[in-house]
């Protein structure tokens, strides 16, 4: 009997270590997220670019949501455009304390009430609107608990930007976890994603001619214990056709975004 109960109390001392390094993520939307998105153009294959864009934007979430209806508060925002060596401010102050609806089941975000968006200029066939911005880059949590190399596969619609014409396409991500780690007592968990797609003029748009394609690869981190997403370094590469007033330009165009939150 003393040894059977040894042996139990011995192997449940050796489980809980384990259990305790793999948590489940789950998103709870509350406190800050600030994202800034720059994009630089090359058409025609230049090896510099020609134009560039700048984002910069702070969401604030005034209570905390796991599931349901999430409210978002756009409390900042500037743009700005540059080419041929002409920077001009793009106008964001009628988007500044919009509220925005967003929708969350714990592991992904989703857009139920997108708000407005930033005028881009006549030859760019549709505005953007921040809040697409910002569910377009949360990535998706995995459906189990993690562990260190663990590895899940998700499919997700995106759309891109992509030089002067909106894209879309379903886009294939491949998520691995390189590092758990504790930070004043809490878990965090340190993720690799990359994904690639086939992308073509997204509904609506017709500035996108034919196909062109999208890779993407970013790190990202989220605090496990209170499901926020700390910081997040994406790069991504898109290729494609524009259709612009002088004819129809192949256009290679480079886009980074980093989002931490608070």
């Amino acid at each position: 009997m003393k040894t059977t109960t040894l042996t139990l109390l011995l192997t449940l001392l050796v489980a809980l270590p384990v259990a305790a390094d793999q948590p489940t993520l789950r998103y709870k939307l509350m406190g800050e997220l600030q994202l800034t998105m720059e994009q630089d153009i090359y058409p025609g294959g230049r090896v510099e670019p020609l134009a560039a864009r700048k984002f910069e934007m702070t969401y604030a979430f005034p209570g905390s949501s796991d599931t349901g209806e999430v409210e978002a508060k756009l409390t900042a925002i500037k743009g700005s455009y540059t080419a041929h060596g002409m920077n001009q401010r793009l106008s964001t102050s009628h988007l500044a304390g919009e509220q925005v609806l967003l929708e969350s089941d714990g592991r992904s975000i989703s857009l139920n009430k997108p708000g407005g968006d930033i005028d881009l200029g006549s030859i760019t066939d549709g505005g953007l609107h921040p809040s697409e911005l910002l569910v377009d880059v949360l990535p998706t949590l995995p459906d189990r608990p993690v562990s260190l190399g663990m590895t899940w596969e998700t499919e997700r619609a995106v759309s891109s930007l992509e030089g002067w014409a909106w894209a879309d396409g379903n886009i294939h991500y491949h998520s691995e976890v390189t590092t758990i780690s504790s930070d004043n007592g809490h878990t965090v968990v340190h993720v690799q994603s990359h994904g690639e797609t086939t992308i073509q003029a997204a509904a609506g748009n017709e500035g996108f001619v034919g196909e062109g394609s999208l890779v993407r690869t970013f790190e990202w981190s989220f605090h496990a214990d209170n499901g926020q997403l700390l910081s997040l370094l994406l790069e991504q590469e898109g290729t494609g056709i524009n259709k612009l007033p002088q004819g129809e330009v192949a256009v290679r165009q480079i886009t980074r975004v980093e989002l931490h939150g608070t």
